[in-house]
């Protein structure tokens, strides 16, 4: 009787500590720190002009990042988190950023063209002076951001929400506006807006 108590507590001592191992394992591997061309890819990292072309930078924290003057032609960064991130000037043209998370972000002069941001949550986010030709915005939701002389040529603008957003003296020209919502925007001397929407 003794002897299967004593295989029974230490039975129970391997699984307890089995279990605490595992997420102690697991956490190291989801912190391991990723550097691309001298770029560490982790939460307010310092990267302005860094080459990260084609970087696999999805549903990574990269909140209040400096990417200034960036090359991200072509990288992935859906389901990632750009919160309070500056991207001025950056080239992201052609960028996977489906559904991804930036809120107070700085974009102003960033190159967007043909840039993936369907269903992207982007309130408060400024795109003052971007190119976002060709960029996909379908579903997303740039609540009172910015598009100070921003160029929107031919993008695809369906079902967004641009609740109070800032058009002046943007470009905007064969978009594509089914079902968008333009609630409270400002349209002053924007070039081709639907003022009268």
């Amino acid at each position: 009787m003794r002897g299967r108590l004593l295989r029974g507590r230490v039975i129970a001592a391997a699984l307890l500590f089995t279990s605490f191992i595992q997420p102690v394992h697991a956490d190291a591997q989801n912190s391991e720190t990723l550097v691309i061309n001298g770029c560490p890819i982790w939460p307010y990292t310092r990267c302005p002009g860094a080459d990260l072309r084609h970087a696999d930078l999805s549903a990574r924290d990269l909140a209040g990042a400096d990417f200034t003057g960036a090359n991200m032609v072509r990288a992935d960064l859906r389901s990632a988190n750009l919160a309070g991130a500056i991207l001025d000037r950056a080239d992201l043209t052609a960028a996977q950023m489906q559904k991804i998370s930036m809120p107070a972000s700085s974009l102003k002069g960033a190159q967007l063209r043909a840039a993936n941001m369907e269903f992207a949550r982007m309130f408060r986010a400024d795109f003052s002076y971007a190119d976002l030709t060709a960029a996909n915005l379908e579903a997303a939701r740039p609540m009172f951001a910015r598009f100070h002389y921003a160029r929107l040529i031919d993008a695809n603008l369906q079902e967004t929400k641009f609740g109070s957003a800032d058009f002046r003296h943007a470009i905007m020209d064969g978009c594509l506006t089914r079902y968008t919502v333009f609630l409270d925007a400002n349209f002053d001397e924007c070039k081709g807006c639907p003022v009268g929407w």
